[in-house]
């Protein structure tokens, strides 16, 4: 599957590689969705938001149980990436440098 975030339409959509089977997994309370990472493992997808009330996000690969994971300290998070053997995840910042 291919999963993606989308800043014009503010929504994370995922589809089978072939193009088949598009869903839009969540299209509400995003403000500008960035970076995007997923654990195979766990079932887990992980994201960025730098809009207003900037955030990083979590929910499983359907879209449910979604909930933020962190939401101070941020200014423009957006780039993400998941180290599977130590279980962390890491972003960067384009405000906070």
């Amino acid at each position: 599957n291919l999963y993606w975030t989308d800043t014009g339409t503010d929504r994370i959509e995922v589809t089978r590689l072939n193009g088949t089977s598009r869903k839009i997994l969540i299209s509400e309370n995003l403000d500008e969705p960035r970076a995007i990472v997923l654990n195979p493992v766990t079932g887990y997808m992980y994201w960025t938001d730098w809009g207003e009330s900037p955030k990083i996000e979590c929910a499983y690969l359907d879209g449910s149980e979604r909930r933020v994971l962190v939401n101070t300290s941020l200014g423009w998070p957006n780039g993400l990436a998941l180290d599977l053997e130590k279980d962390k995840l890491y972003w960067g910042d384009a405000k906070t440098d």
